[in-house]
Parts: C-alpha cells; structure tokens; sequence
C-alpha cells in the first residue's frame, strides 16, 4: 500500500513538473535590434475602396520602424515601434503605444512585396503565432501586394 502511495506521489509530481515546464518555457526568438531588416525600403499600393474612391496606402519601413500612411477617402498615418524581427519566418513585430502588430511578409522580390499586418493581443502570442495562410484577412486588410516607390 505504501508503495502504492510512493508511486502516486511521485507520477504527481512528475505530472506537475512537465505542466509547470510547458507553462513557463521562455519563447526563443533569434532577434537583436542589429539584425538588419530585409524589407527596408518604401513600398506601395493604390486600390479603389468603392466606386470611384481611390486610396493609397504606403508602409515605410525603417531598422527601428514602420511607418503606415494611407491617403484617400480614409487619411491615417502612424508608426509602429520595432520590439522584434523574426526574419527567418518572416515576421516583424512592433507596438504602437500599448497595441500589439504582427506583420508577415511573402513573395519579396527587388521591386514588390506581400503584408499582411494583423493586431495581436500580446507580444507572446505574435511570436507563437504561424504564418498565416494565403486566405488570412485580419480586421481591416488581407494579404496585399506593396510596389517598391
């Protein structure tokens, strides 16, 4: 009965350490704020945003920044801070005050670029998060495709 007992405790332990392990394990994240930015550079993208109302939204992007200006029937501009660059996922993360950005990147060549920039509750879960599929749309916007200006 003892050893029955002993057992128990110790498969107990044993349960709460592994739960304890996955619970606090630190994310690992290969960033620096050296690690240069693959997609620095001015890009663009003009689109209707109805019948006859045209709009142009531009992402400039900096080593320590993203800066979002959209002009058009909607004119909005504001930066977004670099917290973190995961390059090879294709990542970049960034608050703007106490807001949360995740922006993925795919189809990059010399001349255009494709975001897809969705708010996030917390900087952990923009780590953890996958890359999006081609069909992923975030509150306002979906996959586009950006013009080197």
């Amino acid at each position: 009965m003892k050893k029955t007992i002993l057992i128990l405790i110790a498969f107990t332990l044993l349960l709460f350490n592994c739960k304890e392990n996955k619970v606090n394990k630190p994310v690992e994240v290969n960033d620096s704020k050296s690690t240069v930015n693959p997609f620095l550079g001015s890009w663009s993208r003009s689109f209707e945003m109805g019948s006859g109302m045209s709009a142009k939204v531009d992402y400039i992007v900096s080593a320590d920044s993203i800066q979002y200006v959209m002009n058009g029937p909607m004119v909005m501009k504001y930066t977004i801070k670099r917290d973190t660059l995961i390059a090879n996922e294709n990542k970049w993360i960034g608050t703007k005050g106490n807001e949360v950005y995740v922006i993925f990147t795919k189809n990059k060549s010399n001349d255009s670029i494709t975001l897809l920039k969705m708010k996030v509750d917390s900087k952990l879960k923009a780590i953890e998060m996958k890359f999006p599929s081609d069909t992923a749309r975030s509150k306002f916007s979906s996959w586009n495709t950006y013009y080197k200006k």
